[in-house]
């Protein structure tokens, strides 16, 4: 008799993700269209894997987006304090070029920093822009490590948008809202009370169709399940 064990609550997104996809697959393999109650599952269970996909997706994307965005702001900072010390030197050619600069780029303000992504990267995006016209262009040559500054600003500022298309791609998709934590538990939870509870009824009534299937699905699951109390018992340990 094969005994299927349910999915550990504590298994990661991305383990859940994987280890679910292996079963999909194993799945997939047979021809089990005589039982419309196991296509209905299997169903359900491949819809909820897709979604989780993209959550995990999504979730990591936002992660990726805030981080390059610290970037940015950094270097928004850095240009806007190098070019604020520079109004100070003590050569007029050089203060001069700096004021002017200056009054361009305090026009966006530090506080661009704290606007939406939706605001802020236009507005810089308008700056990096305004700074390649005249007089500003020429301020900046005349203004040693400004034209580095503006350069990485830029570079930033294109490496966030890119990221973010891919960002867009999945967060307006209505379907797809709902958390990677949520369709997890979803997820675990189908798996645990419908599909692993069906496989080790039926595996008892037909081996043949169904038990290498619910052999399959019951040792990725302990595999899965191993890992996750390994890693348990590794924290226990280390505090």
């Amino acid at each position: 008799m094969i005994k299927i064990s349910k999915i550990l609550t504590t298994t990661r997104v991305s383990e859940l993700n994987g280890v679910t996809q292996q079963i999909l697959d194993e799945y997939s393999k047979g021809d089990y269209s005589t039982d419309r109650h196991l296509t209905q599952l299997f169903s359900q269970v491949s819809e909820l894997n897709n979604q989780l996909g993209i959550a995990i997706m999504r979730d990591t994307v936002e992660s990726e987006l805030s981080e390059l965005d610290g970037v940015t702001d950094s270097l928004f900072t850095l240009l806007h304090g190098l070019t604020k010390g520079y109004t100070c030197h003590p050569e007029e050619a050089v203060s001069g070029a700096a004021i002017q600069l200056f009054k361009m780029i305090d026009k966006y303000g530090l506080e661009v920093k704290s606007k939406s992504y939706r605001e802020e990267y236009p507005l810089l995006s308008s700056m990096i822009t305004e700074s390649k016209t005249e007089p500003y262009a020429a301020c900046i040559t005349a203004l040693s490590g400004c034209d580095v500054r503006f350069s990485q600003l830029e570079t930033a500022v294109n490496n966030f948008t890119t990221k973010q298309i891919a960002y867009l791609s999945v967060k307006d998709d209505e379907k797809n809202k709902s958390s990677a934590t949520l369709i997890k538990k979803q997820l675990i939870g189908f798996i645990n009370d419908e599909l692993a509870p069906y496989l080790g009824v039926m595996q008892k009534v037909n081996t043949t169709l169904y038990g290498e299937l619910a052999q399959f699905t019951a040792n990725r699951i302990a595999e899965s399940n191993a890992v996750v109390r390994n890693r348990s018992s590794k924290v226990a340990v280390d505090q």
